[in-house]
């Protein structure tokens, strides 16, 4: 005990210093972390803030179109295009159709003599199932063979 005694009495200083130095780092650590959280919590108000603004202007842009917003049905069924009579800046309206493809539904839909199901969509290269989903309820074939 009295070597340890000895080594705490010459060493008092060091040892006092890197405490300090220890609970120094320490705070600021925790002082760091609560700027970050605050960081944090401002960026996600923003992002509501946005988000909320962004909700806003669909719903203005939908009252002011014709009543469709992206993303949201309308249940309108005259509000569907037909793609078995669109040309081809219709089929260009459709998410996911460009205008190189909506000039291989148009040269399918001519080769084949028109779309028996919305389904036959899926037969044009490049539209696959998750294309589908997001146009199936935006298209119509017309007529009595509508699905």
């Amino acid at each position: 005990m009295k070597m340890l005694d000895v080594f705490i009495e010459k060493y008092r200083w060091y040892l006092g210093a890197i405490l300090i130095v220890t609970i120094a780092a320490g705070l600021g650590i925790i002082w760091q972390d609560k700027v970050k959280k605050a960081n944090i919590g401002q960026k996600q108000d923003r992002i509501a803030e946005l988000t909320k603004q962004n909700d806003e202007l669909r719903k203005q842009l939908s009252q002011q179109s014709s009543g469709q917003v992206a993303g949201e049905e309308t249940g309108k069924v005259s509000d569907k295009i037909n793609i078995n009579t669109a040309d081809e800046i219709e089929l260009d309206k459709l998410p996911g159709i460009g205008p190189a493809r909506a000039a291989d539904i148009i040269e399918y839909r001519d080769s084949h003599g028109g779309f028996q199901s919305i389904e036959e969509i899926k037969n044009i290269k490049g539209i696959g199932d998750k294309t589908f989903e997001n146009l199936k309820d935006l298209i119509t074939i017309g007529g009595s063979l509508e699905n």
